[in-house]
């Protein structure tokens, strides 16, 4: 992707999250724009952690072959199946070793 198309795509991303749009218009418009752009994208994932006393975050999953973005809200991760699939994911393979990128 060349300078210009990441910054035009920048100020989108800039330009949409001040306007309050939500965050599955935000996924599936910033992915599209990626693709456009020519990154090759399959698919993308985006976690927000929350301060909400029962729900730890939300997470909007965008599936480019299926053409879904699904907006999912989740509980504590520290304890139970949540924390079971916390430490199976990807991410947290991640954060314990301390590598900076993972291909699955």
């Amino acid at each position: 992707m060349d300078e210009t198309r990441f910054s035009d795509l920048a100020q989108w991303i800039t330009g949409v999250g001040l306007a309050g749009e939500t965050e599955t218009a935000m996924m599936t418009g910033f992915c599209e724009r990626a693709v456009a752009a020519g990154l090759p994208l399959a698919s993308g994932l985006m976690i927000i952690d929350t301060l909400h006393p029962i729900h730890e975050g939300r997470a909007v999953r965008w599936n480019r072959a299926k053409g879904t973005t699904q907006l999912l809200e989740y509980g504590r991760t520290n304890e139970g199946e949540a924390a079971e699939r916390w430490r199976a994911s990807p991410f947290f393979k991640l954060l314990e070793s301390g590598q900076k990128a993972s291909r699955h």
